[in-house]
């Protein structure tokens, strides 16, 4: 970072790391190709938190958990936008949720704007455009000869792709029906590419290569140019819809204030470019280590005909992808290994310290997930080797809450994290559901980074799987039917039986978590509790009297209280926040309540 201001106080504990040279810095330490895999090798040399100097200042790199413990406290530090993100923003009229800085006003406003095309109302909505292009990914899996082989980081990069426009814009790129690269995925990667080289060129180099300059503004151009054309098409209509364009064109924020066009066209290319990268390297990662343990597919496969069945004419459903849960140990698993967003870095507000080093305020300080997520302390033994049961259900509540971070952290963690984690479920399932996989190269995982982390030359074949059918009548086990849950309806009164109180307290911005409290009080009356269902600020004294720190919870002693509340990315919803701010005080009003 360059500034006259150093990064850490004058007679700071020093921090360790490898030794630079002049001009180049820790250059040499740091190749090309190998940046994220390297922090693995680094940290095992200089320990949990180190240095790197690069041309435009220093490197802090973070792993300990106590450390990412402190970086992760929201009060003490904010996301920092890194060279790679900035340049992309420098062809933007406004920056993406990705890409821009969180003081900006647009970020906050498309943030309020796209949170409800991210509820768990909306994400279910999406599933039947999720099958449609999965569907495109297996017919051609289904139609190849005996063996060819499969290029699987390729394909889940068409898949992913096609989805996220599919389902966030209703647009079709087609990639499975091309046998060329759409131009606009050349534009993205092109893009890509040179944003990241950015980062390793001192800023005056970047003036000596003027062609690399006139070729990445041409393919920002001509992304920008396609999503204007998608906006335009899609307002001309007359139908916003209900996707993440019509939630962007239609929606406003608190204050009642609309996304300007250009910064639509930059949260689309965000999610075009986020949306598809991480979960396509999410899914290669996956069924690189599903190549090398038979016994864990097997256990996968048994659950998937379990759930799904062996129709493969019955296309999934959001309650079924629910039950995945072996599959989506395996996926979480695969995410704690090889986090396709391998870092995350933040900056103090004030001046402060991390894991017992000083820095300055500012400071940017990178926090390697790569690394947290192999601490031997918290995983056990095995922390390096691929064991989906890390992620037992059993387990879970035994991992400090920071010991696991693939999507970042706090508000500015990514918004399309259950967007991401459905697709994966869905099509590793239905892949699961209708082939085996035939290690016929003996595949060495080899990684290849970018924006994000792949890997590199995954090649398979796929193998039919018997006893499927399509429609016939099967005699392997059918699925259990699962019924999509209704919005809850208001609770019937029945008459009070015991008459004992239940008060039912919901915090809630985009109606889940009040359908589900809605949902237990009618329970309650029908069992003969006499129930009330309200928000958690209404029970908060303090809030109702307009006093600015609230002071008491009106919570009765008699009977039960049951609270439902969301978090948006670690932060309360509108109507508990003052609920929220009392937790955090003096609970001693509390006393007594069950």
């Amino acid at each position: 970072m360059a500034s006259s201001i150093p990064d850490r106080p004058e007679g700071a504990r020093p921090i360790p790391g490898p030794k630079p040279y002049p001009v180049i810095g820790n250059l040499l330490d740091m190749p090309a190709g190998r940046t994220m895999q390297q922090l693995l090798v680094l940290s095992k040399q200089y320990g949990p938190m180190f240095v790197l100097h690069a041309s435009d200042g220093p490197r802090y790199i973070a792993s300990g958990l106590e450390m990412i413990d402190d970086l992760c406290d929201d009060s003490r530090f904010v996301k920092y936008v890194g060279a790679g993100q900035r340049e992309l923003r420098k062809f933007q009229e406004s920056a993406g949720l990705f890409t821009a800085d969180s003081d900006d006003p647009l970020w906050k406003s498309a943030h309020e704007i796209l949170l409800p095309a991210f509820s768990q109302r909306a994400i279910r909505a999406y599933v039947p455009m999720m099958v449609d292009i999965a569907e495109q990914l297996l017919l051609k899996w289904e139609r190849l000869n005996p063996g060819e082989a499969v290029d699987v980081t390729a394909d889940m990069t068409r898949l992913t792709l096609d989805t996220i426009a599919l389902c966030g814009f209703g647009y079709r790129f087609n990639s499975f029906y091309r046998d060329t690269q759409h131009p606009f995925v050349d534009a993205m990667m092109g893009a890509l590419s040179e944003s990241q080289a950015r980062q390793r060129i001192p800023p005056a180099l970047t003036k000596l290569r003027p062609g690399a300059d006139r070729k990445l503004h041409a393919d920002m151009g001509y992304m920008q140019d396609t999503v204007q054309k998608i906006l335009d098409e899609r307002r001309a209509s007359g139908d916003p819809g209900e996707d993440l364009l019509g939630h962007m064109l239609v929606g406003t924020d608190k204050d009642g204030k609309p996304l300007p066009d250009h910064n639509i066209v930059s949260q689309c290319i965000t999610f075009l470019i986020a949306g598809h990268e991480t979960t396509s390297g999410l899914l290669s990662f996956a069924i690189s280590y599903l190549l090398k343990a038979p016994e864990v597919v097997a256990r996968a496969q048994a659950e998937v005909d379990e759930v799904l069945g062996t129709d493969l004419s019955v296309a999934p459903t959001a309650p079924q992808i629910g039950k995945l849960t072996y599959v989506t140990q395996i996926l979480e698993e695969t995410l704690r290994l090889w986090p396709t967003a391998p870092a995350f870095t933040r900056q103090p507000l004030e001046d402060t310290t991390v894991g017992g080093y000083e820095f300055r305020a500012g400071t940017p300080i990178v926090a390697a997930s790569l690394v947290l997520h192999r601490n031997t302390d918290v995983w056990g033994a095995d922390a390096w080797d691929f064991n989906p049961d890390h992620f037992d259900p059993a387990r879970r509540g035994d991992r400090p809450p920071n010991a696991y971070k693939p999507f970042g952290s706090g508000v500015r963690a990514c918004i399309g994290r259950q967007f991401a984690l459905q697709e994966a479920i869905l099509v590793l399932a239905m892949v699961l559901q209708r082939f085996d996989f035939v290690d016929y190269a003996d595949y060495q995982l080899k990684i290849k980074e970018s924006l994000t982390i792949k890997p590199d030359g995954l090649s398979i074949q796929v193998r039919p799987r018997p006893g499927r059918t399509h429609g016939a009548i099967s005699t392997a086990p059918a699925a259990t039917p699962v019924e999509e849950p209704t919005a809850a309806a208001p609770a019937p009164v029945v008459g009070n039986r015991h008459g004992t109180p239940l008060l039912v307290l919901f915090g809630s911005n985009l109606g889940a978590a009040e359908d589900l409290a809605t949902r237990i009080a009618r329970d309650g009356t029908d069992r003969g509790w006499a129930t009330t269902v309200a928000p958690l600020d209404d029970r908060v004294g303090a809030v109702r009297m307009g006093e600015a720190s609230p002071s008491r919870a009106d919570l009765p002693t008699d009977g039960a209280v049951v609270v439902v509340t969301a978090s948006y990315n670690g932060m309360p919803p509108d109507n508990a926040a003052g609920f929220c701010d009392w937790l955090r005080g003096d609970t001693a009003s509390a006393a007594g309540v069950r």
